[in-house]
C-alpha cells in the first residue's frame, strides 16, 4: 500500500501514538501511525474519511444507513443465539477443575 504523507501543519501536531486507522495489505494489518490531527485518533487524511460532522446532510444520510442496516440484521442487538449445551458446560467445568 502506498505510504501516506506525514502532515506537518500545526493543527495536525498532537502528542500520542499515531494514527489509529487500520491499513490492510492483504497479508497483515497495521495502523497508519501518521501524525494525529488535533482532537482526533486519526491523521488528517483518515480523519476526513472516518469523521462525519454533526448537523450535516452527510450525518443524516449516514444515520439512515446505519438504522437500515440495524433493521435488516435485527436491531441494535442481534437476536439471542442458543447458548452452549449443558453437556458442554459440564465438560468445560471438569476441565477447569482438573487444571487447578
Amino acid at each position: 500500500m502506498e505510504a501516506l504523507a506525514r502532515s506537518s501543519a500545526p493543527e495536525d501536531r498532537h502528542v500520542g501514538q499515531g494514527c489509529a486507522y487500520i491499513l490492510d495489505d492483504g497479508d497483515s494489518c497495521r495502523s497508519c501511525g501518521g501524525v494525529l490531527r488535533r482532537g482526533s485518533s486519526y491523521c488528517s487524511q483518515h480523519h476526513a474519511l472516518c469523521h462525519v460532522a454533526s448537523g450535516t446532510v452527510e450525518e443524516t444520510q449516514r444515520l439512515r444507513e446505519v438504522e437500515e442496516l440495524a433493521r435488516v440484521v435485527g436491531g441494535r442487538r442481534g437476536a439471542e443465539g442458543v447458548g452452549p449445551s449443558r453437556r458442554f458446560l459440564k465438560r468445560l467445568e471438569r476441565a477447569v477443575q482438573s487444571s487447578l
